[in-house]
């Protein structure tokens, strides 16, 4: 009886070590996934669950405005500096690296003739030769497509990470940014952004418009004043 309750004894003895261990294994990786930025986390503002960062995707900014240069230039692999304008014609800026693993799916699409948005161009830019390897882009780059090694367009851009995605309009406004697993993604984010941002600029057209009549009234001047109809 004594061998009985000693064995029983020690069987939950063991038991209860292995249940703390896979407790605390568990533990280590949530904690690991939520460092990661992986799964879902909950907005309580909300009460309902948001994304998160993927892992290898970089997330976009989410504050402040960026004074987007009139150009972008850098060095090409055939040792040239070339500058690039960024008025006159939409521009999609593609922020990527030799050695990024995510980036290699874009690379891959831009030597298949990639989809763009109508009207648009699309440059790569990669960080300067001190940070790349130029025997790797040279194997990876697009031919029809320019290449610029530039850390200060970077540093200008104020690109998180790669692979990142810049959408320029041909004003020079930023219309849209961020980042995706495929190039289909970043078709898709940007099509959204360049929708927001023709919705925002037709809402600030009637905001400038009833501003603009407000003034008139205020002066005296509505639609039958003598001054609207005097011949120039």
């Amino acid at each position: 009886m004594t061998a009985v309750v000693v064995a029983l004894g020690l069987a939950v003895l063991l038991l209860a070590v292995l249940v703390a261990g896979l407790l605390r294994s568990h533990a280590e990786i949530l904690k690991a996934l939520h460092e990661l930025g992986a799964g879902l986390e909950l907005d309580k503002s909300r009460a309902e669950p948001v994304p998160v960062t993927v892992e290898g995707v970089t997330a976009p900014r989410r504050t402040g405005a960026l004074n987007v240069p009139d150009s972008v230039s850098g060095e090409t692999l055939d040792g040239e500096v070339l500058a690039l304008s960024l008025l006159g014609q939409d521009t999609m800026i593609a922020f990527l690296s030799s050695g990024c693993t995510t980036c290699q799916e874009f690379w891959k699409a831009f030597r298949q003739d990639p989809p763009l948005p109508p009207g648009a161009r699309l440059v790569v830019v990669t960080r300067g030769p001190d940070d790349e390897s130029p025997s790797a882009l040279a194997q990876r780059r697009p031919a029809e497509v320019p290449l610029l090694m530039s850390e200060e367009t970077w540093e200008a851009f104020g690109v998180p990470g790669s692979p990142y995605f810049v959408y320029v309009d041909g004003s020079g406004e930023l219309v849209g940014e961020g980042s995706g697993a495929s190039w289909q993604q970043v078709l898709d984010l940007m099509a959204q952004s360049r929708a927001d941002a023709l919705a925002r600029r037709r809402g600030n057209g009637g905001v400038r418009e009833a501003r603009d009549d407000a003034a008139l009234r205020d002066a005296g001047i509505v639609p039958d004043h003598p001054s609207l109809w005097e011949s120039a």
